[in-house]
């Protein structure tokens, strides 16, 4: 029998016409026509190339070929319930089943079944989907699911996703650790409201808005506080990036970041430490100064002894002449404002206290320590001679540190002469414009130089040639000008001798905080130096 013969057959069999079984042909899905015994009265093409039984072969047979041995006796009994009944229980209600071809394989497929109006006894049409390709998909989303989750719950970050409003709409196990707060409970809630510390929440809703303004082309960074529900604060860094949907509309915003609270601290503490340390090598340089700086203080107060002494004289005698009592008197005055200036300085020096960056010109600190360097340039019969550049621009230091470098590097040229008989003993100091607008100060001496053993740990803490050294003055003096995003180096004096520099980007504070990565530029400079 040809094709046409076997469509002519089942369309006459099912008493349909030749056009409505050509629309069943039509028809992606399986269509089948069982009466009320669930035997097959029509089969259509789709149920043929998807169960593999030609119309032949299943017209006359009953329906639970297609199911497998558990959904084929629910089905039929669930058709005899109904027709007891006339409770529907599948009819116009679809189900998946585990349908089954003529190999014996068995699928997925989704069922719906209805009743034929007006036919009596019952029948019934049965529409059956393979939802093989829909599983499959449906597995393979859930797979990356659950592989997505798998990496939300496995990142030692915080993870949080939130809507435009602000709610939280997902938090990953580390956030919830974190946080304090169990995913379920911040779930629906404000993250600004909830999570965010009062102070900072202006901050944050400020940067969401920028965040949201400006669409997923540009990530916002920021450093929070937030406030555990056991009344914790603790400091988060947060990388935020909005969310678009397939449209291009935002529809939240996703934060990674991490809690840098211990991180903080530690810093903290390393800098309470550093300021602690760079005191006591200032008490330590001001110490091996000192017999200098009494020489220096005996000076004016013995000129204050001896103007007093003689104004005393000049009172016991009748007639003392007046002008020559002034002049001993402005003496007095004179010299115990030297002396008062040294002890100033001194105190400036040596008190403890916050670091503080200021706008300064590094010919005047040169200028306020000249009575120091003097002193101890003479109590060690060394020359010092200033070669100040003229119209500095100014830098942005704390005064007081950049001063205790100066007066590092000049002990360590003083005592370069220790032990040395004959030659010059000079040491200069000069400042200059570097040809990139860095500010550049030197200290060279005209002593034996650098032993090449220790000039590649120089830098290094407790590297020291002193009998009594700590080998602390240049490692200390190197984290004071690194600070300060300057450089501090070393290099030979021709024909001997050393030079130690160190060079600072010049600009006031708003200038440099505006210069965006002129600080690194000059980092990098240094490391195409011989640097520490």
């Amino acid at each position: 029998m040809t094709s046409r013969e076997a469509d002519g057959a089942r369309a006459h069999t099912a008493g349909f016409s030749f056009e409505l079984q050509a629309l069943l042909d039509a028809a992606v899905d399986a269509i089948v026509l069982t009466d009320h015994h669930g035997t097959i009265q029509v089969f259509n093409r789709s149920a043929e190339r998807i169960f593999g039984y030609t119309a032949q072969e299943a017209i006359g047979r009953n329906v639970s070929i297609l199911m497998d041995t558990t959904d084929g006796a629910q089905h039929d009994s669930y058709i005899r319930r109904y027709l007891e009944s006339g409770v529907p229980h599948i009819i116009g209600i679809g189900r998946e089943v585990r349908a089954r071809r003529k190999d014996g394989s068995v699928f997925p497929a989704f069922l719906s079944v209805g009743q034929i109006p007006h036919t009596d006894p019952p029948r019934f049409v049965g529409f059956i989907q393979d939802i093989t390709v829909r599983r499959q998909a449906i597995a393979a989303v859930q797979r990356e699911r659950d592989r997505a989750n798998q990496y939300l719950e496995a990142a030692q970050t915080i993870l949080v996703a939130i809507d435009v409003n602000g709610r939280v709409e997902r938090l990953n196990r580390k956030g919830a650790e974190i946080l304090g707060w169990p995913e379920e409970s911040l779930i629906g809630r404000s993250w600004v409201d909830t999570v965010i510390a009062p102070d900072d929440r202006a901050a944050f809703a400020s940067l969401f808005e920028s965040l949201l303004a400006g669409g997923a082309a540009e990530p916002r960074y920021g450093e929070f506080r937030i406030r555990t529900p056991a009344g914790e604060e603790r400091l988060l860094a947060l990388r935020c990036t909005a969310v678009s949907n397939a449209e291009g509309d935002i529809t939240g915003a996703l934060f990674s970041g991490d809690d840098i609270t211990q991180r903080r601290r530690a810093e903290e503490e390393a800098r309470q430490t550093q300021e602690r340390m760079t005191h006591v090598t200032r008490l330590a340089t001001m110490g091996e100064m000192a017999a200098g700086i009494a020489h220096e203080l005996n000076q004016p107060l013995a000129a204050i002894t001896t103007f007093a002494q003689a104004a005393a004289r000049m009172l016991d005698h009748d007639g003392a002449d007046l002008q020559d009592l002034r002049e001993a008197l402005d003496q007095i005055a004179s010299q115990a404002l030297r002396a008062g200036e040294i002890i100033r300085r001194l105190r400036s020096l040596v008190r403890n206290r916050e670091s503080e960056c200021e706008s300064a010109d590094l010919n005047k600190l040169i200028g306020e320590l000249q009575s120091l360097i003097q002193v101890d340039a003479r109590m060690h019969d060394v020359r010092v001679h200033m070669q100040l550049a003229e119209s500095l621009p100014p830098v942005c230091v704390d005064p007081i540190q950049i001063q205790q470098v100066i007066l590092n590097l000049l002990r360590n040229a003083i005592e370069a002469f220790e032990g040395v008989t004959g030659g010059a003993r000079e040491i200069t100091i000069r400042t200059a414009v570097l040809d990139d607008g860095d500010v550049e100060l030197s200290v060279s001496d005209t002593g034996p130089g650098v032993a090449p053993e220790i000039a590649d740990r120089m830098f290094h803490p407790f590297c020291t040639t002193k009998p009594n050294g700590t080998g602390l003055g240049l490692a200390i003096s190197h984290t004071i000008i690194e600070a300060h995003h300057g450089v501090l180096g070393y290099r030979p004096r021709l024909p001997s001798g050393a030079c130690f520099y160190f060079r600072l980007p010049a600009g006031t504070d708003e200038e440099l905080r505006g210069a965006g990565g002129r600080a690194a530029g000059t980092r990098s400079r240094a490391q195409r130096g011989k640097q520490p």
